[in-house]
């Protein structure tokens, strides 16, 4: 490969996940869709990021505070591999590529970032190509998200918490995460 000049280096996307207020919907409980399949988040939400991955081949960071507990994220893998045991599709095989931090907790925002700027350190064969967060928190306006900014703009879909992420969110990112990888060609 370096004979023709190119880099030794994959290329990957990443999706930034975030758990409550994207696939688990916070809200009225009796309201909240419920899994079909025994997961613990509800199917629609599944399937909306079932769709994500199967249509960029992105891989899964986990940016959600439940990355802190080992035993969260088997719950997390154990409700993918439930869902798509019962539909079919990339939930039945998907792990977590990466985590966030797990012993820094602070602004959304700047935990992405961090591992943005740190990626390179712990997997020096990849480079990202394009990425997008899926969350319900703010990562774009107010102070705390002022520094970063401008490197988050056009890579945020922000969920309602009390619904989760819709098959309109998945599009979105879908778009935002093609368009990335058309600007890197």
């Amino acid at each position: 490969m370096k004979e023709l000049g190119l880099s030794s280096s994959s290329f990957i996307d990443v999706v930034f996940l975030d758990i409550d207020g994207v696939i688990f919907p916070f809200g009225d409980r009796e309201a909240v869709e419920k899994s079909s399949c025994g997961a613990i988040f509800p199917d629609s939400a599944l399937k909306s990021l079932g769709d994500i991955l199967e249509t960029t081949g992105a891989k899964l960071v986990l940016s959600s505070t439940w990355r802190a507990k080992p035993a969260f994220i088997n719950d997390i893998i154990d409700s993918f591999r439930k869902y798509g045991d019962v539909n079919g599709g990339i939930l039945s095989t998907v792990d977590f590529h990466d985590t966030t931090d797990v012993h820094y907790h602070g602004e959304r925002q700047f935990e992405i970032y961090k591992w943005l700027i740190h990626h390179k350190e712990y997997f020096p064969d990849e480079e990202v190509r394009a990425w997008v967060a899926l969350d319900d928190e703010e990562l774009l306006e107010g102070e705390e998200n002022v520094k970063h900014k401008s490197c988050f703009l056009g890579h945020v879909v922000k969920t309602i918490s009390s619904i989760g992420l819709t098959p309109d969110d998945a599009t979105k990112a879908i778009v935002l995460l093609k368009a990335q990888v058309n600007e890197y060609i």
